[in-house]
């Protein structure tokens, strides 16, 4: 399935902008770096949502899905009878753990996993698109501690976290359940002594499904912990705000 990353980075990117170019807004309200930045976080906020609802379309429709599928470690190897010329390194260990396949006739339980992973991939997406946008709006009204703010972060650090540790886990039940799908095999029967190969896995190009682990990556934790920060940061600047409002 294609992966949003890039959205998701290059929408913290135009954050990070935005708290960068903030302290060179004037009062007269020029503030072409921010308004560029919002301008960024829009146009990747309307592909964010685009993709996810196309995807969530396809997932619902189409009879092949294009799926991230894991399988039990592999490497081809030739037959014993078999000699090649040219290679001068050889794999003694490892091989491909996972292929980027389309696949027809995935159980509907599977869709429906490969959908809810594409749904929180769409809702993190869209929350942290829209803290930008408002945190940028803010800026532009020379209003940058307002409250709104940051209940925004608060509520984006909570769902990037849940939503990016959430879909990676149901990513990765949906591609076991593929493997398992696609790749067991209940029984098998060939010619061993013409085929000169005594297992089925030994088979040139023959894949096993692999076995249950889901992989999760912890960028959501560092993501939200910085977006909770920047929340408790914006409630200070508000605190001061008031505490010197007609100070001279």
């Amino acid at each position: 399935m294609g992966n949003p990353l890039w959205l998701i980075v290059l929408l913290l990117v135009a954050l990070m902008l935005a708290m960068l170019a903030a302290p060179f807004f004037d009062r007269r309200g020029k503030t072409p770096e921010v308004g560029l930045t919002r301008g960024v976080a829009v146009v990747c906020l309307v592909i964010a949502s685009a993709t996810t609802l196309y995807r969530l379309i396809e997932i619902a429709m189409a009879p092949a899905l294009e799926i991230n599928m894991p399988v039990a470690e592999f490497w081809p190897a030739l037959p014993a009878s078999a000699s090649i010329q040219g290679p001068t390194a050889q794999v003694v260990d490892g091989g491909f753990s996972n292929a980027v396949v389309e696949v027809q006739g995935l159980a509907a339980g599977t869709r429906w996993l490969l959908g809810s992973s594409v749904l929180l991939q769409g809702i993190a997406m869209v929350f942290i698109g829209a803290a930008v946008i408002s945190m940028c709006n803010g800026y532009l009204k020379q209003s940058a501690f307002r409250p709104v703010l940051a209940k925004w972060f608060s509520a984006a650090a909570v769902v990037i976290v849940v939503c990016g540790l959430g879909w990676q886990v149901i990513d990765g039940i949906a591609g076991y359940q593929a493997s398992q799908q696609v790749l067991w095999v209940q029984f098998s029967q060939w010619d061993s002594a013409a085929e000169g190969r005594e297992d089925l896995n030994a088979i040139l190009g023959q894949l096993r499904p692999a076995d249950f682990a889901v992989y999760v990556n912890l960028w959501p934790i560092w993501a939200g912990l910085g977006l909770f920060t920047t929340a408790q940061v914006f409630k200070r600047g508000r605190e001061l705000q008031k505490d010197t409002t007609g100070l001279i």
